[in-house]
């Protein structure tokens, strides 16, 4: 009896057989997606084989539907989705359903394209500093070598990264190559696919979660039968299916945004490097400040290091003023008086002002205060934040929404505030404070229309704007002439924060925001206010000085055995009773404890902790950490599958997250 070998994208480590459909060949069936039934559910499959049963008495189903005309899966992509279950913890059909998006659905009708940007092309006549053509001409080498090698371009900002990942995909465009060019967020490709449609027309994709099925569904068979070569997107465009991929961009590559959070919880630079070594190609990650994991491996020489130590044209880097906000008290004007007379000066000069502060909303709690109580969110562990326009109280994790109480649900009074400030506050009190000024707020709020992206980059680009204020989102890939002064709010906002990478993190989101002034031919000042000005991100970031900050983040991480001194595991337990939680959680760790003692698996492990957000979505969540060699920690995880929890207990591992938060 001829059967289909199919992947279904359950948590159940096996997969499964059905019968091939009436009508259809089961050499048609092969390769593509497929409905099947499993239970009493009708689930988009990955049809991978076809093999011979000798059981005749075998009571099977048949595929219900084949879906795609094309064959979709591929060598590679059965290959991928192998290494990402073993690595990832997850089924074959969980990592397929990564590879292949399920989701994608084929056009009824042809759809004719459209120009993405309807301008004439960009000359190539850029000429590259010598710092820029060194990193050109070692990278063409490569790719034209057929080597699968690793680049960490280490340039600080404004030193011309984007033209040599210009340069090098050109190269590969001529080698018939095609390149992959990922970058952090999907906020940021407005301006991106402006920049490479310019220099590539036609030959460009854009993908990321924003488009819709039918455009992944022709994203996906142009890529595969090379009708486009280059695909621009964010960290699932990693998956493209090119056959003679030469090239990949990791743009940012510090960012935690490459790392996906939900099962399979895979790292698109660890894809980046898995496709490289099967496709001989190279992989160049960007960054003005490298995760301290690759910067470590390229002073190893596991990776190979390529400086741009400059500004282009020499320009000097903008100069940080740290204002000590250690005896101000709380309240009162967010913004010291240098800090208004530094924007005062810059608006009266005609030039732009970036505003940065790390947190949206109006302000991140509301306060009783008679009796000290913090309004929370009933569903998640954390305060609610008020929201201005409109009015309203906010969870930003759950996105409950609640009216704003009149009075302390606890003991009734009125005297009811807020507290803290998030990016309506800064835009507000700026408002008053610069009546004429043109201001324009990005944050998650605004940016969650893609229009307000590319209004609010089209707006300062062409000085409809004098001052543009907003969260992280900012930080990074804006390029704007004009902008002379950078402002930090409050440079603490990532600082003392639960998690191993706080430091980390706030050396990074200070560097590169501070990177988005003085860009032009006028120099740029940053002023950064903190009330811890002595932390070394703090004082290492205020001197551009990336090799100090490692060298002590590196001792703080090995006093600590963190990475890179090991790896880390994170394993989440959830229940949405308390009670239960705790208790399969205790079990668990017990269950870990004694397996890793008897295999004699060398790990340490961790807990179980309650984490910094101990509730979230209505369901209580404690952490056991697993620290040591990857080996070592996937042989122990594997394990997990085995415990038998309680009713309502769901566990899930994630293999070296972003945090442990």
């Amino acid at each position: 009896m001829i059967v289909i070998n199919v992947a279904v994208a359950v948590p159940l480590n096996k997969t499964f057989y059905y019968l091939p459909p009436e009508n259809i060949s089961p050499q048609d069936v092969v390769g593509k997606r497929v409905r099947v039934q499993l239970g009493g559910r009708f689930i988009t499959s990955y049809a991978l084989e076809i093999t011979q049963s000798e059981d005749s008495n075998l009571k099977l189903k048949p595929i219900t539907e084949v879906i795609d005309d094309d064959v979709v899966i591929t060598d590679e992509s059965v290959a991928l989705a192998k290494y990402i279950s073993e690595n990832y913890v997850c089924t074959i059909g969980e990592a397929l359903a990564c590879v292949i998006p399920p989701a994608m659905k084929k056009p009824k009708r042809k759809i004719k394209d459209v120009e993405i940007i309807n301008e004439e092309s960009l000359p190539y006549g850029f000429s590259l500093t010598a710092a820029q053509k060194n990193a050109v001409d070692k990278i063409n080498k490569s790719v034209n070598s057929n080597a699968a090698k690793t680049f960490l371009l280490y340039g600080v900002t404004s030193s011309g990264k984007t033209e040599v990942y210009l340069h090098a995909i050109e190269n590969a465009f001529k080698q018939n190559k095609s390149a992959i060019m990922l970058i952090p967020e999907i906020s940021l490709t407005a301006q991106f696919v402006e920049i490479v449609t310019k220099r590539f027309g036609s030959a460009v994709g854009v993908w990321h979660s924003g488009i819709s099925a039918i455009e992944k569904y022709n994203l996906f068979m142009k890529a595969k039968s090379g009708e486009i070569k280059i695909m621009l997107g964010a960290r699932s465009a990693i998956f493209t299916p090119f056959k003679n991929l030469g090239l990949i961009i990791i743009d940012e590559e510090h960012e935690h945004t490459y790392k996906q959070e939900q099962k399979p919880s895979y790292d698109a630079r660890e894809i980046a490097f898995w496709r490289a070594k099967r496709n001989k190609s190279s992989v160049v990650l960007g960054s003005a400040t490298p995760s301290l994991e690759s910067y470590k491996d390229a002073l190893e020489n596991k990776t190979e290091l390529i400086n741009l130590p400059e500004r282009i044209d020499k320009k000097p880097m903008p100069k940080i003023e740290i204002l000590s906000l250690k005896n101000k008290p709380f309240g009162g004007s967010l913004l010291t008086i240098e800090t208004i007379r530094a924007i005062s000066n810059v608006l009266s000069k005609k030039e732009q002002v970036i505003v940065f502060l790390n947190r949206r909303g109006y302000s991140p709690s509301i306060m009783c205060k008679n009796c000290g109580s913090v309004y929370q969110c009933p569903n998640c562990s954390v305060s609610m934040s008020y929201h201005k326009a409109p009015e309203s109280l906010r969870c930003h994790y759950c996105g409950e929404t609640k009216k704003l109480p009149a009075v302390c649900p606890v003991c009734k009074s009125k005297e009811v505030s807020v507290f803290g400030a998030g990016t309506q506050k800064v835009e507000d009190e700026l408002g008053k404070l610069f009546p004429k000024a043109k201001i324009f707020r990005l944050d998650g709020d605004t940016a969650s229309l893609k229009e307000n992206y590319v209004k609010a980059y089209k707006g300062v680009k062409n000085d409809r704007y004098d001052i543009l204020v907003g969260t992280q989102m900012i930080a990074k890939g804006f390029d704007f002439p004009r902008v002379t002064l950078v402002c930090v709010v409050d440079a603490d906002t990532s600082l003392y924060l639960p998690d191993f990478k706080s430091s980390e993190k706030t050396f990074q989101l200070i560097t590169q925001v501070s990177g988005r002034c003085g860009r032009g031919s006028i120099p740029g000042n940053v002023i950064l206010q903190t009330r811890h000005p002595e932390h070394y991100a703090i004082t290492h970031a205020k001197a551009y000085d990336f090799h100090s900050f490692y060298k002590e983040e590196l001792l703080q991480r090995e006093k600590l055995f963190y990475p890179p001194y090991c790896d880390v595991a994170k394993i989440a337990v959830r229940n949405r009773d308390e009670q239960k939680a705790l208790q399969d959680a205790e079990k668990l760790f017990i269950f870990l404890d004694g397996l890793a003692k008897s295999f004699e698996i060398h790990v340490k492990l961790l807990g179980p902790a309650t984490p910094y957000i101990a509730k979230l979505h209505n369901t209580h969540r404690r952490h056991i950490i697993i620290k040591g060699d990857k080996k070592n920690i996937l042989k122990l995880a594997e394990f997990v599958q085995n415990y038998k929890q309680l009713p309502g207990t769901h566990v899930s591992v994630e293999i070296m997250p972003s945090d442990l938060i």
